[in-house]
């Protein structure tokens, strides 16, 4: 029996480099935005790059010192020749797709406030959120919005990490950063960040004493100890032979181990205050 096209239109097959090319037409070469407004409307003249391009990039809050969407594109290592069928990364389409989603952020707000440009048909810029979200589902990954910067980030799925945001809603924030896809391989910033997630283990490390969970926080003070993400450490002796000599990748995996075992001590921590409250009632 014949399929239906629904359930056969399911990623049947997860080609990476097929479901970039989609995005690539629809973003650089489709013609989507036409000039004008009203009855004079002008045949769609512009792909959504083209149109930053030529009439908003300079005023776009995001371009740093870029001069161009091509100069933005190289400096950011998403430009076309990056990308082929038997060269394709996780980490660049990542970095791509957050480029596309801010790119169509932009778009709808220069839009919002334009006499003179209109877009064709608003189910193209659709279809790139859909398919966007459909390839992070795939690549268990997700998307951040902040509302202040009007900046659209991806970071990557960790129900450990949510479970804790909504519980400590004071780091939140700082485990939000960590899992930005614009922090991997960036030692600097994630030792930062575990610098200021230190001091709030630091305030329930005392929790778990005499419990069954004491070689946990031992162990996780032992890496944010040791791994130098919390001072400098060139004098301690573990330190020195063992972490500061290891390859910066294979440091970054020490720090995400760290960032997990923190994890489950907040986790925990909060188990162990409950744990009083039930043993209160068992006693009474």
């Amino acid at each position: 029996m014949r399929r239906k096209i629904s359930e056969s239109n399911i990623f049947p097959q997860f080609n990476l480099y097929y479901e970039y090319q989609k995005i690539e037409t629809l973003i650089s070469e489709k013609e989507i935005i036409g000039e004008g407004r009203g009855p004079w409307n002008r045949y769609p003249a512009y792909t959504l790059e083209n149109y930053i391009d030529k009439w908003y990039f300079t005023g776009w809050n995001l371009r740093g010192t870029f001069l161009s969407i091509g100069e933005m594109r190289k400096g950011l290592g998403i430009e076309k020749s990056s990308f082929s069928q038997n060269n394709i990364h996780e980490e660049t389409i990542l970095d791509f797709l957050q480029y596309v989603l801010n790119l169509v952020v932009y778009i709808d707000t220069t839009i919002a406030s334009s006499y003179v440009a209109y877009i064709a048909d608003e189910s193209y810029t659709k279809v790139i959120i859909e398919n966007t979200q459909k390839i992070l589902n795939q690549l268990k990954a997700r998307i951040e919005f902040n509302r202040i910067s009007m900046e659209a980030f991806i970071v990557y799925d960790d129900d450990l990490a949510l479970i804790v945001e909504e519980e400590q809603p004071e780091i939140a924030a700082s485990l939000t950063e960590y899992k930005r896809i614009d922090n991997c391989g960036n030692l600097q910033r994630k030792g930062e960040i575990l610098c200021t997630l230190f001091k709030k283990l630091e305030s329930v490390e005392q929790k778990f004493k005499g419990t069954t969970y004491t070689q946990l926080a031992s162990d996780t003070t032992f890496l944010f100890n040791k791994i130098g993400a919390r001072h400098w450490v060139e004098k301690d002796k573990i330190a020195s032979t063992t972490f500061l000599k290891m390859p910066s990748d294979e440091l970054e995996k020490w720090y995400d181990r760290t960032f997990t075992l923190f994890l489950s001590c907040m986790v925990i921590s909060t188990y162990l205050d409950i744990a009083r409250d039930v043993d209160k009632i068992k006693r009474t």
